[in-house]
């Protein structure tokens, strides 16, 4: 069955058209679409795009999303209060992989806002087909590697495009090269992207920002009436990249990517499948880019991952009794293996095998059916994805006094459990919408979804900041005894829709047993450790009981052919059900509105974003509270001829200084902020960015 555009999505489209902001596209297109019962929020981004050098931060303004930030291009996705592995991210269809154990190379860090094509987010409950353990939901971000033509001779297409930052001297440069006909597609992309320390508050510093990283992609496409083939090969090259709230900073970042994507057409039945391969090699150290410790404390840390993944699934028409729809039915795979040796380069002897030949591997099979029950759009399914974890022994050499003792204790404690553990996940999922009237369609959706413990979770055996990126200054210790988590979820919304208006409003409840967080750890061996390297005794990764509600939505109103507002508001409360505690890094009362004038070709914007204080804090993460804030943005392009446009804009236009709530705390010393205190946000930021077409 084809995509069905929802009328709600048709108004906009047509309000952007008629701007001539979707023709162009040279901010952002927001697509709200439909298939069946599955309502996806599209945040489709051209290679000009807003002026960020993050993939990640784009999720700002997607209704209940946000990032984590703990460095310039580290944004870990966030999604309804929920963030790190709990997300499902996709690049090019293929589950991301990150070498670190840290998550200095989150998943969006691999997709350049130069080279991106589309950034999409399942709103709501993602449905089983799309992608294993997505407990916090969906997204997918592709690179735009062209299109097929519709004639028989080969055209040249292609761009070039540029951006400035003034907050901290940083460009982005970016080209798309694509030679294609009706059945070939060959195309070539290439980005740089390199800044320095980002200013704040009348051109203070937030040391460790700076950032450099380069991407190169090529891909052939071929296709009939029947089969569409792509296969594509790319690299990430990152260096010198600060990572301010993380006790390391970013040396190297290797990745190499090769993938094949195919789907084929036999009669009714489509099928669809894809198959990838990544390798990351990743070096970090703690004295290179701050300021070094003394000889006894330096740290670098060699960390390599590499991951296979596949995905094959076939959809035909069923009808179930009267009910015409259809079925799909699919597996994937997804098998990785993380490696990490910390050394000191004063002293030779000295080596941790923190993580040693760490295996998870996830195999899954699912089943859906979507179609029409009487009034009701319905989209039901049902997956089993066993999770395979295991690991090598580990060895800790070179340490000194009671610290060797005791680190020799944890890796001979470690070596001696569990290690080979398996994880069996039941997902269930009920989407629905129904049409009250001409302009109102009702959304319901329920499900229950599982996600067994990442690798840090279950095998971090010294206690170390290694912790996927939570950036809260504790050293935590993995947990061979953890279970899996299990989320049981309702939502309800509306998408509504006048001749002038509209509004899609969601609020949702979710339920997690067996919630994974860091508790105060009863090992005696691993809190002094702890204490002697830190300060502080050690956070343990356990099991608690969470529950998670909100409400989100996206609006705007129409007040003129040429003037609109549009803007997005999101809300999410998070605690613990077995302790008085709230959960760590959980954003606030959020709002983004803004006043757009367009016309065929002129665009410009001011836009307000507004923050409240957020006083739902957990103690158990010694998280500080935060005071609400509120900046304004003004942005704006123009196409200056069918090939060439400019865009231009100033972010925290009266150069505020503020915290957000999900910024890191940080640990470089190298800095106008002190050690210990939350990452402020940028400050006054003047951009400018062209584009030329061919």
């Amino acid at each position: 069955m084809k995509n069905k555009t929802t009328t709600f999505a048709s108004l906009l489209l047509s309000t952007l058209a008629t701007n001539g902001y979707a023709e162009h596209s040279h901010l952002e297109e927001i697509n709200i679409t439909g298939h069946q019962s599955k309502p996806t929020l599209s945040l489709e981004i051209s290679p000009k795009g807003e002026p960020v050098i993050d993939t990640a931060s784009l999720l700002k303004k997607v209704p209940g999303a946000n990032i984590n930030n703990n460095g310039a291009i580290t944004g870990i996705a966030q999604y309804r209060g929920l963030y790190g592995d709990r997300v499902s991210v996709h690049i090019d269809h293929a589950p991301s992989l990150t070498g670190g154990p840290n998550a200095m190379d989150t998943p969006l860090s691999y997709t350049p806002p130069m080279l991106l094509k589309s950034l999409s987010v399942h709103r709501g409950i993602a449905p089983v087909s799309v992608a294993q353990e997505s407990i916090g939901g969906h997204m997918t971000a592709n690179l735009d590697r062209g299109e097929f033509t519709k004639s028989h001779q080969a055209e040249f297409s292609g761009g070039l495009f540029s951006r400035f930052n003034s907050t901290n001297d940083g460009f982005s440069n970016g080209i798309k090269s694509v030679l294609a006909n009706k059945n070939h597609k060959v195309s070539v992309l290439a980005s740089h992207d390199e800044g320095d320390e980002t200013h704040f508050d009348n051109n203070d510093e937030i040391g460790g920002t700076q950032y450099r990283r380069s991407r190169y992609d090529i891909s052939y496409g071929w296709q009939d009436d029947s089969t569409v083939v792509e296969v594509y090969a790319g690299k990430l090259d990152t260096r010198d990249t600060g990572t301010p709230a993380l006790p390391m900073d970013i040396n190297h970042i290797d990745s190499d990517m090769v993938g094949i994507n195919l789907s084929k057409t036999f009669n009714d039945i489509v099928v669809s499948g894809n198959l990838s391969y990544n390798h990351v090699d990743h070096g970090m150290d703690n004295f290179s880019q701050r300021t070094a410790p003394i000889p006894t404390g330096f740290r670098q840390n060699k960390a390599t991952a590499h991951n296979t993944a596949w995905s094959l699934q076939a959809k035909w028409p069923l009808a179930i009794g009267s009910y015409e729809g259809f079925l799909t039915v699919g597996t994937d795979g997804n098998e990785t293996v993380h490696d990490s040796t910390i050394t000191n380069p004063n002293a030779p002897m000295f080596e941790i095998k923190n993580f040693e030949n760490v295996e998870r591997n996830s195999y899954g099979v699912f089943t859906e059916w979507e179609g029409n029950v009487g009034a009701w759009k319905v989209e039901t399914g049902i997956r089993y994805t066993q999770v395979s974890m295991d690991s090598d022994d580990v060895s800790a050499s070179g340490m000194m006094g009671m610290m060797g003792v005791n680190a020799g204790l944890l890796a001979a404690n470690f070596n001696s459990g569990d290690l080979d553990k398996d994880y069996h996940n039941v997902d269930l999922v009920l989407n629905a919408s129904r049409e009250l009237n001409a302009n109102t369609t009702l959304n319901l959706g329920l499900g229950r979804k599982n996600r067994a413990p990442s690798y840090q979770e279950r095998y971090l055996w010294l206690p170390l900041p290694s912790a996927g990126g939570l950036a809260d200054g504790r050293s935590y210790t993995g947990n061979l005894d953890i279970d899996k988590e299990t989320a049981y979820e309702v939502t309800v919304g509306i998408d509504w829709i006048s001749q002038n208006a509209w509004a899609n409003p969601q609020v949702f409840y979710r339920y997690i047993d067996d919630y994974i967080q860091g508790v105060p750890s009863t090992n005696m061996t691993a809190n002094m450790v702890s204490t002697m390297m830190s300060g502080d005794s050690a956070l343990m990764f356990d099991n608690i009981d969470a529950e998670m509600y909100g409400a989100d939505l996206g609006y705007g109103y129409k007040l003129s052919d040429h003037f609109s507002i549009e803007g997005t508001l999101s809300y999410v409360r998070g605690k613990r059900d077995d302790e008085d505690d709230n959960l760590y890094r959980v954003a606030p009362l959020n709002n983004r509105l803004a006043l757009v004038y367009a016309d065929h070709a002129t665009e410009l914007k001011i836009e307000s974003v507004l923050y409240a204080k957020q006083s739902k804090v957990s103690s158990f993460n010694d998280e500080e509270k935060t005071s609400g804030y509120g900046i304004i943005n003004l942005l704006g392009n123009h196409q200056l001829t069918q090939q060439l446009n400019v865009s231009a804009g100033i972010e925290n236009l009266f150069d505020r200084k503020y915290q957000d709530h999900l910024a890191g705390y940080n640990r470089n010393g190298d800095s106008d902020i002190g050690v210990g205190d939350r990452l402020p946000g940028a400050g006054r930021n003047l951009s400018v960015s062209f584009a030329y077409n061919w």
